[in-house]
């Protein structure tokens, strides 16, 4: 994840989401459940020394669900949100134990998700066509992009690919498209 994100940045993407874990994913088996949390507790030992971009976090952070080392690491990003997203060009919005069903609750507005700019583009990877419970209101006018590779092997050039394709877009914002001037032979 880290290069996909320095190849946002180099592209001067201001803000990237990722939906690390969504609350669903606590319904798996114990151990891919164990699995999944301990290459989140790595990712985020790892993030916060390779990157100055400011962390959002979104989701139900202080859950009992989640194991008390994942916890841990969440606190630690939550003390790096100290600047505001009007200070930085560079922050990263992490959802994990988030689930649109449960997004609207108290719990999930107070960790960052109310200051989180509108999404223009989300990218689903692993060959899915769904959003899989990623639905907070940034993403009622967002694009959709779907790539069969999982997400370990998404790269920079399935980027390129995916933004070359999204930049051709014709977005409306759910108003009605150009009119185009009527031409009568």
């Amino acid at each position: 994840m880290l290069t996909i994100d320095a190849a946002c940045r180099q592209r001067e993407i201001a803000w990237r989401s990722y939906y690390l874990l969504s609350s669903a994913n606590m319904r798996r088996s114990g151990a891919e459940v164990e699995h999944l949390v301990h290459l989140l507790t790595s990712f985020f030992r790892e993030w916060t020394t390779a990157t100055d971009a400011t962390p959002h976090l979104v989701g139900e952070i202080g859950s009992g669900e989640l194991p008390s080392a994942l916890r841990a690491e969440a606190r630690g990003l939550l003390n790096l949100c100290g600047r505001t997203a009007a200070e930085n060009a560079n922050n990263v919005a992490f959802f994990v134990n988030y689930g649109g069903e449960s997004g609207h609750t108290k719990a999930a507005r107070t960790h960052c998700l109310g200051h989180i700019p509108p999404v223009d583009l989300v990218v689903r990877t692993g060959g899915e066509r769904r959003l899989s419970g990623f639905i907070p209101p940034q993403v009622a006018f967002s694009e959709l992009a779907f790539v069969d590779e999982y997400w370990p092997e998404f790269s920079d050039i399935h980027l390129e690919v995916v933004l070359d394709e999204f930049a051709s877009r014709d977005r409306r914002f759910g108003g009605d498209p150009v009119a185009q001037p009527r031409v009568d032979a």
